[in-house]
């Protein structure tokens, strides 16, 4: 069978803008559904203030400074008693962000009932943890970084439903927290998972690095059903592979680090038909 045409498109890609920095409002992070998308399952940051949407790389969720607690005996599994531990509450607290995960507004009848955010990886200067406290107020940890990551690290989230967890750092700082969704189709006991979704924290004080600049990308070739070519950038920069189908459109399908070179290899699945590519620097 002859392989789709693919346009490898290099440079003249805009750097990307600033992201809005959320720091004060009701914010989601909220499970999207696009069934034209090659990947229909992602994620999303809703301001629940606002109706506003933002790509995963156009916000940073702020964690203010009054977020800042010492770690008290009984809850040595976070740190050492008297460490610090940056906590963003599941109970509102006017002075910081008030984040839940939503898997509202989705289709009926298209998915089966839960959505599990599976905690994938955490680039950052600490440790991460999401947990809530039972009713008899035993403290139930759903995610933590600090004992390895492993696929019990995880929220399960109902369709239509729209949770709050207490999320903790172990430092200030910018953390970069790798999330997947799993989730099954109506009628279907078959797992679909979605792309590593990376959403950005930022415990104040903390830094955003400069955006990398536009890549070449080159060295396309076929390989056991799947499509390779080479980005050469800048050393260390995050980069989204972006695909379009008629220029118009464009959809996030990867996104990939340069290593200390600049270098990248890049594999995708099989493309639809004929297809544009692109790296953006974010």
């Amino acid at each position: 069978m002859k392989p789709p045409f693919a346009i490898l498109l290099a440079g003249g890609i805009a750097l990307a803008a600033d992201p809005v920095r959320l720091n004060l409002a009701h914010v989601d992070i909220r499970i999207s559904d696009d069934p034209t998308a090659t990947n229909r399952i992602s994620l999303k940051i809703r301001d629940a203030d606002t109706g506003t949407r933002y790509g995963l790389h156009e916000a940073v969720l702020e964690v203010g400074e009054s977020a800042r607690n010492e770690i008290p005996p009984g809850f040595e599994v976070f740190g050492a008693v008297g460490s610090p531990l940056w906590i963003l509450p599941q109970s509102q607290d006017p002075q910081l962000l008030y984040l839940g995960f939503s898997a509202e507004g989705l289709p009926t009848g298209v998915f089966n009932r839960d959505f599990v955010v599976q905690l994938v990886q955490v680039d950052g200067p600490g440790d991460f943890f999401a947990w809530q406290f039972d009713l008899s107020g035993e403290l139930a940890m759903a995610m933590n970084s600090r004992d390895g990551i492993n696929p019990d690290d995880q929220l399960v989230i109902p369709s239509g439903s729209h949770q709050h967890f207490n999320l903790g750092f172990t430092s200030d700082g910018l953390f970069e927290v790798v999330f997947r969704v799993t989730y099954r189709l109506a009628g279907s006991d078959a797992s679909i998972e979605s792309p590593d979704q990376r959403v950005r924290f930022g415990v104040i004080p903390y830094q955003l690095p400069a955006p990398g600049e536009p890549a070449t990308l080159a060295l396309p070739r076929w390989s056991d059903g799947r499509f390779h070519f080479q980005l050469l950038g800048t050393a260390g920069a995050f980069y989204r592979i972006e695909t379009s189908r008629a220029l118009d459109r464009w959809e996030t399908v990867h996104e990939i680090q340069a290593n200390r070179s600049g270098l990248a290899d890049v594999e995708l699945p099989a493309l639809q038909d004929f297809e544009f590519i692109r790296a953006v620097p974010r």
